[in-house]
């Protein structure tokens, strides 16, 4: 097991070897040197001061209130807070406690140098340090729908039920631009980069935790129309779409997908988001860093890009929950942080950045291998792994194995004798009797050295 499974990323699922290693395996850094696993740096708190009282569900960025910093974010509790790069800040704090904010609700979009949320009433109006105001004409029809935006042609665009509204100015009144037929719900907006027209989700009756077989629609329109340019009925309802390098990758359902034209391709199941509005791939879950996107999967954060020039785009998880109240505490939204850093927040009022171009130290490594199957039974007799840091001490790493056996869990193995400051570590042994399939396990809490090479020793059993 070494760089060529690597540079694979993980598998689709526990059961299949279409990638280098298990996707029950924790988190990873492969990007910091391409053909080595490291675990992801450790996230850092950037509520030190711990001015949030409830998660962040909402971002945006290039916002000029006056405050020096241009990312703006928004919580549950109807709280703004600017984000200065290190932390959060209160400088411009403010705070609307009438209206009502939540995920798959809300949303922010700058827009002529001010910033713009949706409430499930009416939209807020970001003006100043400090200072929020409704928007004036900015009430929504529709109050217990989802409210989408986006700046479109020097516009912005809101979604309310079935009823698209368009924004031409600075505190401008927005107006009905498109009416869709009784009983469409705008999800989710974005632009299409081939066509250079808004994209438009729709579904059929509130369906917010997408769990109703009804009807679900992709729109393009050219943001004056009467009516769409078109519109095709696609498998499951669009939470989000998110344009990179080209391309735009969709959130629908369960699911990971990208456009292809005429509807959506599917690339991956999440396996971690359930049919719950908390869960579902909406807007503010997705981020990207370079050419690496990342989208919230449950309580861990899947990645989708190029490990090394030339070598496709694979999936491997950058992140799971450390700091929320449990380790599958799911995150509500993410973001560009800056300077390679990726903002994440998840309950309790938890934020932390993520340095993706960093490993100097780690919550936890976890490989898990593929399952390996073998023509027939044989005897694993050591196991040897190789590291591209010096390892402190052997004891640091916890060896583990898994046998056709699968309902006896994983068996401990052990290095025989303990080894220090190396770059190898030999005969790890404790393998029991004849197998014909195994999986392999690495754990470290302690060291983030960099792994090489696994190399199992094995013997037909006769």
């Amino acid at each position: 097991i070494d760089q060529s499974n690597f540079l694979k990323g993980m598998s689709s699922g526990a059961q299949i070897s279409d990638g280098g290693y298990s996707s029950e395996s924790d988190a990873f850094n492969p990007i910091v040197t391409p053909g080595v696993l490291y675990a992801p740096a450790k996230a850092v708190d950037s509520d030190t001061d711990v001015r949030l009282t409830d998660e962040i569900i909402a971002s945006c960025q290039n916002v000029a209130v006056g405050v020096g910093v241009n990312t703006f974010v928004v919580t549950e509790d109807g709280k703004f807070y600017p984000f200065n790069g290190t932390k959060i800040s209160a400088v411009a704090f403010a705070t609307d406690a009438t209206n009502a904010y939540a995920k798959g609700f809300t949303d922010i979009i700058a827009y002529k140098g001010e910033a713009y949320v949706t409430t499930k009433q009416l939209i807020k109006r970001w003006v100043a340090p400090g200072t929020i105001t409704d928007l004036t004409g900015g009430g929504f029809t529709n109050t217990t729908l989802q409210h989408p935006a986006i700046v479109f042609e020097d516009n912005a665009f809101y979604g309310d039920g079935n009823l698209l509204l368009r924004q031409t100015a600075a505190n401008g009144a927005p107006a009905t631009i498109l009416t869709l037929p009784t009983g469409q719900v705008i999800i989710a907006l974005g632009i299409d980069p081939g066509t250079g027209k808004m994209l438009i989700s729709t579904t059929a009756t509130l369906n917010i935790a997408a769990a109703r077989p009804v009807i679900h629609k992709l729109h393009w329109y050219d943001g004056f129309s009467d009516k769409v340019i078109k519109a095709v009925i696609v498998d499951d309802m669009i939470t989000a779409f998110y344009s990179h390098e080209g391309a735009v990758y969709v959130g629908y359902g369960q699911n990971l997908g990208y456009l292809n034209g005429s509807g959506i391709t599917f690339l991956r199941k999440l396996n971690n988001v359930t049919l719950s509005a908390e869960d579902l791939p909406y807007k503010h879950n997705f981020s990207h860093i370079g050419n690496t996107l990342y989208v919230v999967d449950g309580y861990k954060i899947l990645a989708y890009g190029e490990i090394v020039k030339g070598g496709g785009k694979v999936f491997y998880y950058a992140y799971r929950n450390y700091f929320g109240v449990t380790n599958t505490t799911k995150f509500k939204c993410i973001f560009d942080a800056g300077s390679g850093k990726l903002g994440i927040s998840s309950a309790t009022a938890k934020f932390y950045t993520l340095d993706t171009t960093s490993v100097a130290d780690l919550d936890l490594i976890d490989l898990i291998s593929n399952w390996y199957y073998f023509p027939r039974p044989v005897i694993i007799r050591s196991a040897y792994i190789q590291t591209l840091g010096q390892i402190g001490s052997s004891n640091n790493f916890t060896f583990n194995y898994k046998d056709t056996e699968e309902t006896t869990g994983y068996r401990a193995l052990a290095s025989q004798g303990v080894v220090t400051s190396v770059y190898e570590v030999f005969n790890i042994i404790g393998f029991l009797g004849k197998i014909t399939a195994m999986k392999f396990r690495i754990q470290n809490s302690t060291e983030n050295d960099g792994l090489k090479r696994v190399i199992l020793y094995y013997d037909f059993a006769e």
